[in-house]
């Protein structure tokens, strides 16, 4: 076996990621059988467990690991049925153009085009150039991780928004969302950065990490009094606009495991028409609920990192005017040089 993860086809729209030992890591769909594209069936490189709910009875738009904004212009993204989310003015949803697959040193990256178009006319709002990279390059014995290197151009004017918060609890969430296996409310463990621990003390705060961490099934290797555990993190760049942003996070012990990247948490964000904004973010998957000391050096080993632009072809090459502003975290416009200010 290479020491690498692979990446294989396993139908239309689908595929499956592998450890250096042949071992499943993750399903892939890039599908439109769901409003948007995601991951699930995460297990760890130490054991077999898996980390993820996918379409569970209680969010059926829960997709394991996904990325979705909220509200794009009133349109609803996030939720999947027009009955629920506060919907405003009809549906969305992301859909893969172009799909592409690169082997790296040690992994493999996906190249994919989509566009987030409103369901009733098939209006394109945002097109988005991202590459995830799957990755054993991670600053922690034993962990892998999936980089999100995300690039949106707003093809009009347009308002990134969310349910707001805190005037309705439950609000502030788009980005990029984790929604834990149920398993893990037995040991759960909620961290960030800066020395939080708890949902609450997480949950609505800036932080450069959050963590979130429990015992997972299948794992194949636990015993009753020693159950297997696993751990997934999301570490942001430090490059980014408004970074860091300010992560969203539910207990499974009072609802379920949740943790997310909430860029729009605090405040909406406006894009003119070919105005641009690049997001990236680290999903670390750990075979354990993940140690303070680690996750702070898998933060520091990220924040060295210059991840691979999210650029996806020809055509987006040609749109590389103001790439070292973006590089920089700054919303800039496609057909100018000059930095623009975010929302």
């Amino acid at each position: 076996m290479s020491e690498a993860i692979t990446f294989e086809q396993t139908g239309e729209g689908l595929g499956l990621l592998r450890g250096p030992q042949g071992q499943p890591l993750a399903d892939y769909s890039w599908s439109t059988a769901a409003n948007h594209p995601y991951f699930d069936q995460l297990r760890p490189l130490a054991h077999r467990g898996v980390l993820t709910t996918h379409a569970p009875h209680d969010h059926r738009w829960h997709h394991g690991l996904w990325w979705s904004w909220k509200f794009i212009d009133d349109i609803l993204f996030w939720e999947d049925h027009p009955d629920y989310g506060g919907n405003r003015a009809g549906l969305g949803r992301s859909i893969v153009e172009e799909h592409r697959i690169e082997a790296t040193a040690d992994g493999m990256r996906i190249h994919e085009l989509l566009s987030w178009r409103v369901d009733a006319t098939g209006q394109v709002l945002l097109s988005e150039q991202r590459t995830v990279t799957a990755t054993l390059s991670t600053g922690v014995a034993g962990g892998w991780a999936l980089d999100w290197d995300q690039t949106w151009t707003a093809s009009k004017d347009v308002r990134l928004s969310v349910t707001p918060w805190p005037q309705t609890t439950w609000g502030g969430y788009a980005g990029l969302n984790y929604r834990a296996a149920r398993a893990m409310v037995a040991g759960e463990s909620i961290v960030g950065a800066g020395g939080r621990l708890g949902r609450d003390a997480v949950h609505g705060q800036r932080a450069a990490w959050a963590a979130y961490g429990g015992s997972v099934d299948g794992a194949g290797t636990d015993e009753p009094n020693e159950p297997a555990g696993a751990g997934v993190a999301l570490l942001q760049h430090p490059d980014d606009a408004g970074y860091p942003s300010p992560f969203y996070v539910f207990s499974a012990a009072e609802d379920f495991g949740f943790l997310a990247t909430a860029p729009l948490m605090h405040q909406d964000r406006d894009l003119g028409a070919g105005q641009r904004v690049r997001l990236r973010t680290r999903a670390l998957v750990l075979g354990h609920p993940g140690e303070v000391a680690d996750l702070e050096r898998a933060h520091s080993t990220y924040a060295r990192f210059a991840p691979t632009g999210s650029d996806t072809s020809t055509a987006a090459e040609e749109k590389g005017e103001g790439r070292a502003e973006e590089a920089a975290g700054v919303t800039v416009p496609a057909s100018s040089t000059a930095p623009a200010p975010t929302a």
